[in-house]
């Protein structure tokens, strides 16, 4: 492999390498799904476990499982924009790592909320349920994601409108 990347060039592949894996990990959930739902350890033609529960809910296994697809393949297609729309130097690293953030801290938040009695929508009790670490952990972690997302798709955006109107 050529060490002549360009930053744009390496911010392409690691958004695309951590996107992989962020929606690898969404697939693999789907896993988690299929077992809440039939409520065993079950793939035809293999029953793992029936007598062990299965861990979170329905949704929040659903939730996982698409949510990490879905953060896997923002990473990848921003990774692929990233080179044709030259996004300057500072906005490149903001649009890589705010979006490397928010991939792993979404997967994480997703798994700690599924597995939470409040959803991790607070880092406190609420009519939901009571705060415990998972719900804790989930809300610091994915509400920290919430401006790095934000912010590195807008410059991915304003990169692109600059594009288009100097052409």
């Amino acid at each position: 492999m050529s060490s002549s990347l360009t930053p744009a060039e390496r911010g392409r592949l690691i958004l695309v390498t951590h996107g992989s894996a962020v929606a690898v990990i969404g697939l693999v959930s789907g896993f988690g799904l299929v077992f809440a739902i039939l409520d065993a350890w079950h793939v035809w033609p293999l029953t793992l476990a029936t007598n062990l529960p299965v861990p979170g809910s329905e949704h929040g296994w659903r939730v996982a499982h698409v949510a990490g697809v879905l953060n896997g393949m923002l990473m990848i297609l921003a990774g692929l924009a990233l080179v044709p729309v030259a996004a300057g130097r500072t906005a490149q690293r903001w649009i890589v790592g705010g979006l490397v953030w928010t991939g792993w801290g979404n997967t994480l938040f997703f798994h700690c909320a599924n597995l939470s009695s409040n959803r991790g929508l607070s880092a406190g009790s609420t009519r939901l349920g009571e705060a415990d670490l998972a719900g804790i952990v989930g809300y610091l972690v994915g509400a920290s994601t919430i401006p790095f997302t934000i912010i590195a798709v807008t410059l991915l955006g304003l990169a692109a409108a600059r594009q288009l109107k100097a052409r």
